[in-house]
C-alpha cells in the first residue's frame, strides 16, 4: 500500500518531484487548497468498495494516503473511462486526480473524493503543445499490449511498439516507469510514441568499424516473412534479407552473416 502522493502535470502516474506524505493536521488545509486550485496529484489505489454515499449506493475505487481514505467513483464522469471499460484496471498504476469533494465530519476517518476525468482534461490542456508530431513529452507505462506498451503521455492515451522502447532488444519497460518520448504520430485513437528515438543509437559509434565483406556472428532477435533481424551485440543490429525461408531460424539462435553495407540505423547482410 503506497500512501505517497505526487503533484505534477507531466503525465498520469508520473512519479516526478518529491513524494508528498500528508499529515493529519495538514489535511484540511491541503485538501481545500488543492480543490480550489485544481491541483493534479497522482494516487495509488488498491481496491473496490460499494457503499452508500450521500444517500446513493455507489461503487468506488479506494486508496489510502495515510491521513485519509481516497475514493474514486467508477462512473465515467469521475473515472474518465468508457462505459465498457473495467474500472479495476486503474488499480494497476497510479491515477491522476483532482479533489472533487471531501468529508472531515468523522475526524477518525476523513475522506477525499477524487475525479480522474477532470485531471486528465487539465493535463491535456496544459500539455497540448507537447503532443504534436515530432515534439517531446513525458510518458508513463500503464500496461502491456501484445506488441508493445500502453502509456499515458501528457494526459493522453498512447501506444508504443515494443521495439521502440530501446535500441537494445533485451531491455523492456515496466508498468509505472516514466520517461521522455517523441511523438511519432497522432491518431483519433491516441498517440503513437517512441522512447528509442530519444536514446543514443550505439550503432552511430560502431558503424565504421565493420566494412563490406566483414563476417560476424549475429543473434536473431526478430523473424519476418522474408527477413530476419539480429544483433552483433545489444543495440548493434543487422537486417538480413532472404528470398525464401530456406533456413528455419528461431529467435535467440546465432548465425554467421556477411555484412553488405549499412544505412543510417543498422547494418544489412546475407547468411553465410
Amino acid at each position: 500500500m503506497d500512501s505517497a502522493v505526487y503533484v505534477n502535470t507531466f503525465a498520469e502516474g508520473a512519479e516526478v518531484g518529491e513524494p508528498q506524505f500528508i499529515a493529519r493536521d495538514q489535511l484540511p488545509l491541503i485538501a481545500r487548497t488543492w480543490q480550489r486550485s485544481g491541483a493534479v496529484a497522482h494516487y495509488k489505489l488498491f481496491g473496490v468498495q460499494t457503499l452508500t454515499w450521500q444517500g446513493e449506493k455507489k461503487t468506488f475505487l479506494i486508496g489510502d494516503i495515510g491521513s485519509a481514505k481516497v475514493m474514486l467513483p467508477t462512473e465515467p464522469d469521475f473515472s474518465g473511462l468508457g462505459e465498457r471499460e473495467n474500472p479495476e484496471r486503474l488499480l494497476d498504476h497510479r491515477i491522476a486526480a483532482v479533489i472533487e469533494s471531501y468529508d472531515f465530519q468523522d475526524e477518525a476517518n476523513p475522506v477525499l473524493v477524487l475525479n480522474r476525468k477532470k485531471a486528465l482534461e487539465r493535463l491535456q490542456e496544459i500539455n497540448a503543445r507537447r503532443t504534436a508530431r515530432g515534439q517531446r513529452a513525458y510518458g508513463v507505462i500503464q500496461g502491456m499490449t501484445r506488441g508493445g506498451y500502453r502509456l499515458n503521455v501528457a494526459g493522453y492515451f498512447a501506444l508504443m511498439p515494443r521495439v521502440w522502447y530501446d535500441w537494445d532488444s533485451m531491455k523492456v519497460g515496466s508498468v509505472g516507469e516514466g520517461f521522455d518520448v517523441e511523438i511519432v504520430d497522432t491518431r483519433p485513437a491516441g498517440l503513437v510514441v517512441s522512447r528509442r528515438n530519444l536514446v543514443e543509437n550505439p550503432f552511430n559509434e560502431f558503424k565504421d568499424r565493420l566494412t563490406k565483406g566483414s563476417r560476424v556472428r549475429v543473434k536473431i532477435t526478430n523473424v519476418y516473412r522474408n527477413m530476419f533481424k539480429g544483433e552483433v551485440r545489444p543495440g548493434i543490429r543487422v537486417r538480413i534479407y532472404t528470398p525464401t525461408m530456406y533456413r528455419l531460424l528461431q529467435i535467440g539462435q546465432e548465425v554467421m552473416v556477411e555484412i553488405r553495407g549499412h544505412d543510417e540505423r543498422e547494418f544489412f547482410g546475407t547468411f553465410i
